[in-house]
């Protein structure tokens, strides 16, 4: 019934999963190159099937989510599911990618791994305004 500003914390956060098909956006640099995934210096999402897909299933979960504002539990259940999988997959697993590339004291974070976690801080950000809705409709129907 009530659909505010999560709506738009859930776009944006849909938005920021899914911009890891871009083709430019690095999860981490490394100062020196490596072998396999670190060959040109840069890990990006799309050389890790894990992290691309992990990172458009949480994409299109918020975005479903918007559309579930009837429904504020199950909207809190698949935003909630969307932050797990983009935590395992965008940011856990790239970080997995670094440690067996023995890189892991040369990496720095890039652009695509700020871009994650800034979408989980805007998935926390719609569950909070998701159940302060929650809260706000069983108020009122007491009222009743």
């Amino acid at each position: 019934m009530i659909q505010r500003i999560q709506s738009l914390w859930l776009l944006l956060s849909g938005i920021g999963f899914l911009i890891h098909w871009w083709p430019g956006i690095a999860l981490f640099k490394t100062q020196q190159h490596g072998d396999g995934v670190f060959s040109d210096g840069m890990f990006y999402a799309r050389e890790s099937y894990a992290a691309l897909i992990g990172s458009a299933v949480a994409g299109i979960l918020c975005l479903i989510a918007i559309f579930l504002y009837r429904e504020r539990i199950m909207q809190t259940l698949i935003v909630a599911a969307a932050c797990l999988i983009q935590l395992v997959f965008s940011v856990g697993w790239p970080y997995y990618q670094v440690f067996l590339a023995g890189q892991s004291s040369h990496s720095v974070p890039g652009l695509g791994l700020w871009i994650s976690v800034a979408g989980l801080l805007l998935c926390w950000l719609a569950v909070r305004a998701i159940r302060r809705d929650e809260a706000l409709v069983r108020s009122m129907d007491r009222l009743r």
